[in-house]
């Protein structure tokens, strides 16, 4: 009975370790390319430790991707790390044009019921600058989010049609 359990936890301790520096290995080359664009993940270990995970919650907060300090596919595919499969690509390229044109329409709403509020009151000059505003910035997310799409699905077409996940550029 003890040799069975000894077995079974030599084997667990095994598996898992070797598991470990497969994934220490990718941490270790996110922290440095997160040091190389500017995120300061701590020292170079393959911890993903909390400075690490602040890190990535900050490079994924500046990219647009959801900001959870997780070094996930997505993340990975954007830091190119490691690529995520053409489908989570796909994915992503909808997710950015989705949550940029919401937030480009919520934009232009909020700078027409500006413009409405300040034409309501006679100020047609200051109405025309709150408008124009709204459509600005609105613009710009919507712009910046069908960038972001473009490039993702674009990276899902590539790995689809060539077929090979383990190289990216």
């Amino acid at each position: 009975m003890h040799r069975i359990l000894a077995a079974s936890l030599l084997s667990t301790f095994l598996c898992a370790f070797s598991g470990l520096g497969r994934t220490s290995d990718t941490v270790r080359q996110a922290q440095q390319t997160l040091k190389d664009k500017g995120y300061d993940p701590g020292p170079i270990d393959g911890i993903n430790g909390p400075r690490t995970q602040a890190a990535v919650r900050n490079y994924q907060e500046k990219e647009h991707l959801d900001a959870d300090g997780q070094l996930g596919p997505k993340t990975l595919d954007n830091l190119g790390v490691k690529p995520a499969s053409a489908g989570t690509q796909f994915g992503e390229a909808g997710e950015n044009v989705k949550s940029s044109y919401s937030k480009g329409g919520k934009d232009m709403a909020e700078g027409t019921k500006e413009a409405g509020s300040a034409l309501k009151h006679g100020e047609v000059v200051d109405g025309a600058k709150d408008f124009g505003k709204g459509v600005g910035h609105g613009a710009a997310q919507v712009g910046a989010g069908t960038g972001h799409a473009a490039k993702n699905a674009a990276k899902g077409v590539k790995s689809a049609v060539s077929g090979d996940t383990n190289k990216h550029k």
